[in-house]
């Protein structure tokens, strides 16, 4: 081909099948370019879900740990409670309990675990459970009932068994659970009272039919016979209204260990924190009352029925004894006990005479408060009484409570957290009157109290 042509073909233009395999290519490019871009987006929005389905997993797993924790530490919270408690589902299968519903069936937490009350319980006793959950299921809220169940021990036990429901999340009814308060020493002290009260009104018809068949030259006797029945019938009216009152206030603890087992019940999925450990230190306090109010009970008790031993008292060995008994705590408190110089002999109970200057000195250390620097025993000779004074100059009663601190559980107002059951002052109102005498309190003007005790002198 000569140069001439070769030029010409040069100068031609490309033929269009040429050009069209040029265009392709050039489309090609760029198509693959974008698909790179968008592989390259695509490869970044997974490796961002990736990130946070990765920080979701580490969150979920902390949440897991916390509510392990949470647990862990609602079991350890049951544990600590001494009465017996247990939950089910709504299949009447165990789901959990503490230490004390363990000891209770003499079975280990393994073994009651997914058990239904069948497999733990004879047939009566079971069926009479599983009634009393249907129960409770068809109708929610609460239920209360008492009977007797008998221990591993083969001791029978009477109880109050206390049931509610529980829910989850989303409202549904999830199960129940229960608590258990042995009542066998109540219904011990119950009986006693009953067998008491029985032979006191035996006593007095026996007494009164003697008094009836006895002779006018007996009249004398039968007069002091029947004033002796007539006291005998009021103290037994007494008994009668101190009972009720017994039963009355130690309810109020139990009621208070009913109400933390409910929230627990209420709040068993929920993070219990600083509510959970002041739900903890309420059912301590709610216990150690119960315990302190039955000793003082008990002391009231004795005051009333056990006779005097009226004999002759040297009050100064009385007030060293005090003096010793009280000793750290006033010296721990920079208070000063101040005994009287001269300290007479007296015919009186030395225990009961004992036991009016212990409460009255504790009771000013435990509400004297800050201000309080000294306890006083002052002494009065009169006609017919013996006049003693304890005075301090503390936080003192307030007016309005004046007039009836020596009655039975009266606590003054603003006294709630400090220990006390309310009985000491009408213990000291009780010893005082057995001793044909007189208590009263009064307000000191430089603040504090005076409590004025007189205590007949012609004691047999």
């Amino acid at each position: 081909m000569s140069p001439d042509a070769v030029n010409v073909l040069k100068d031609e233009p490309m033929p269009p099948q040429e050009e069209h395999s040029v265009s392709v290519s050039a489309g090609n490019s760029r198509m693959n370019d974008k698909r790179v871009h968008q592989l390259e987006a695509e490869v970044a929005r997974l490796r961002t879900r990736v990130s946070e389905m990765e920080s979701m997993i580490r969150d979920r797993c902390k949440m897991e740990r916390s509510a392990l924790d949470q647990l862990r530490f609602l079991q350890t919270l049951i544990d600590t409670i001494p009465n017996p408690i247990f939950y089910k589902d709504t299949r009447g299968i165990y789901l959990g309990c503490n230490k004390a519903f363990e000891k209770r069936l003499g079975l280990g937490r393994e073994d009651i675990i997914g058990k239904i009350a069948s497999a733990l319980f004879p047939r009566e006793v079971a069926a009479r459970y599983e009634q009393h959950d249907a129960e409770l299921f068809a109708k929610p809220g609460e239920k209360i009932y008492e009977t007797r169940l008998t221990y591993p021990d083969g001791q029978e036990h009477d109880v109050i068994i206390t049931k509610g429901i529980f829910t989850d999340s989303e409202g549904d009814i999830a199960g129940l659970v229960g608590v258990t308060l042995d009542i066998t020493e109540r219904k011990k002290a119950e009986e006693a009272l009953q067998r008491a009260h029985d032979e006191l009104e035996r006593r007095v018809e026996e007494r009164t039919a003697g008094l009836a068949k006895a002779n006018l030259d007996l009249e004398k006797e039968i007069t002091e016979r029947r004033r002796i029945a007539e006291e005998l019938k009021a103290s037994a009216e007494k008994l009668k209204l101190f009972a009720y009152s017994v039963a009355h206030d130690l309810k109020s603890p139990s009621v208070g260990i009913y109400g933390i087992a409910r929230l627990l019940q209420k709040n068993f999925s929920a993070i219990l924190g600083e509510k959970g450990g002041n739900w903890c230190d309420q059912i301590m306090k709610a216990s150690e009352h119960v315990a302190s109010l039955v000793d003082s009970i008990n002391t009231f008790i004795a005051t009333k029925e056990t006779p005097l031993k009226i004999e002759p008292i040297n009050t100064a060995e009385i007030f060293r004894m005090l003096d010793d008994e009280f000793s750290a705590r006033l010296a721990a408190r920079r208070v000063s006990l101040i005994k009287p110089e001269a300290a007479p002999v007296i015919r009186a109970d030395k225990l009961s005479f004992l036991r009016i200057f212990r409460n009255l000195i504790d009771n000013a250390i435990k509400y004297g408060g800050d201000r309080l620097n000294f306890v006083k025993i002052g002494y009065e000779d009169a006609e017919n009484f013996h006049i003693f004074k304890v005075i301090d100059d503390g936080v003192g009663i307030r007016a309005e409570n004046s007039g009836n601190v020596f009655n039975w559980f009266q606590r003054q107002a603003g006294s709630e957290s400090i220990e006390g059951t309310g009985l000491g002052l009408a213990i000291i109102r009780e010893i005082v009157e057995a001793h044909r005498g007189d208590v009263r309190v009064e307000m000191r003007e430089q603040g504090g109290s005076v409590f004025r005790i007189r205590i007949a002198k012609d004691l047999g």
